[in-house]
């Protein structure tokens, strides 16, 4: 049974950009931090060390302050990012070329994101602004590592990706500030302003932050016209669109429509087959979260529960672990008499019991991070402070 008029404000719209772009999958955190000082351990750390070397121990970095950030120690992800940008500083004062400043960049983008995990949007703000000292050519001081107007052209030359990170980081960073809050004024306010200070070529996300906007506001009709009128680049980023759209049509109560062009998303994502090592896994996860919570607006569980169950076929092999556990929970909510459902029960126990995410575990908060003592985030953080003393 659909749902009746009374019920379709109560549509979800998403506090998150669905479409698709570059977000890591959250395995288990542990098993990850011992991969990554596989990595380190690997490589050539020194101011001598191959390009390759140093983007590989750059890469891992970064990835280790997600894996603190997202244990609960926030402090200390801080503390490696700081020790991150101190090794490349240390890089270039022993004679690593001027290009070797670009693995500054993400390091203190990072620092803004950590910031910004703490409500403190202030300090977070100047973090993902480099994009207009790059179009400027112009200076920057990035914490304890000085990047000179006339570095520029090599940092490019390093990554000729870089244009692409500074300003999508631009755009999409203030934009995720701005729809943690719902506020629907907020964020069409955040999406003007983004469209004149960020190049057209950079507005993948404008577009869908427009159309959050306008559901916030309950204007389902305008949201509608710009999710019908929106470019994509892929297939995903259709579904991302087409979630939306299912949205406004339940918010105006055309519950029959919505119905029908959520019907054909689930068969669209649980044919759709992730390649490893790509964003694929992280989109598609996202999207069949909140195509299962749409569903249960819709009142159709059995489509809800295809979602989760689609969902942990995909973690079997690409696990994300705060997902995991978001589809265990909804499918023992939806099925709790299934034939599965005590495997399910048990899963999600482990997890709970096992998981060093905080929300996954029980007992983790902002206030009770991980356990640090005997894991191998110490390690991370030790290799990140002897590179930053001794330049490897």
């Amino acid at each position: 049974m659909l749902p009746s008029a009374t019920d379709t404000a109560r549509a979800p719209v998403a506090r998150e950009i669905l479409r698709h772009y570059e977000k890591l999958l959250r395995p288990a955190l542990d098993t990850w931090a011992r991969e990554l000082l596989t990595k380190w351990r690997e490589v050539d750390t020194t101011p001598a060390a191959d390009p390759g070397d140093l983007a590989i121990a750059s890469a891992v970095l970064n990835k280790a302050s997600f894996i603190l950030a997202a244990a609960g120690h926030l402090d200390r992800a801080l503390h490696l990012c700081h020790c991150h940008l101190s090794w490349v500083a240390r890089l270039r004062r022993s004679g690593a070329g001027p290009g070797v400043l670009v693995h500054a960049v993400q390091p203190w983008i990072n620092t803004g994101r950590l910031y910004a995990l703490r409500a403190d949007q202030r300090r977070a703000a100047p973090h993902f602004c480099l994009a207009e000292r790059f179009s400027r050519r112009k200076a920057a001081t990035l914490g304890p590592c000085e990047l000179p107007a006339d570095a520029w052209p090599a940092m490019l030359t390093a990554d000729p990706d870089l244009p692409h990170v500074l300003w999508n980081t631009y755009a999409l960073e203030h934009l995720k500030g701005s729809l943690g809050g719902g506020d629907g004024a907020e964020v069409l306010d955040t999406v003007a302003r983004l469209r004149r200070d960020v190049p057209p070529q950079w507005h993948a996300f404008l577009t869908e932050g427009e159309i959050l906007g306008l559901l916030y506001q309950g204007r389902a009709e305008s949201a509608l016209a710009r999710a019908a009128e929106a470019p994509a680049l892929s297939a995903y980023d259709e579904s991302a669109f087409g979630l939306h759209e299912v949205t406004g049509l339940i918010q105006l109560g055309r519950t029959g429509q919505a119905l029908h062009r959520a019907r054909g998303l689930l068969a669209f994502l649980a044919h759709a087959r992730p390649r490893p090592r790509s964003k694929d896994a992280p989109t598609v996860l996202r999207q069949l979260r909140h195509l299962g919570l749409l569903m249960e607006a819709l009142n159709q569980p059995h489509y809800a529960l295809a979602a989760a169950l689609r969902g942990l076929d995909i973690c079997a092999t690409q696990d994300d672990q705060p997902l995991r556990l978001a589809f265990l929970s909804t499918a023992l909510h939806l099925a709790s008499h299934h034939s599965d459902a005590p495997d399910w029960a048990h899963q999600r126990r482990h997890l709970r019991d096992t998981s060093l995410y905080v929300g996954v575990r029980h007992g983790l908060g902002p206030d009770s991070p991980a356990p640090w003592d005997g894991t191998p985030f110490t390690d991370l953080v030790e290799a990140a402070e002897a590179a930053a003393a001794n330049g490897g």
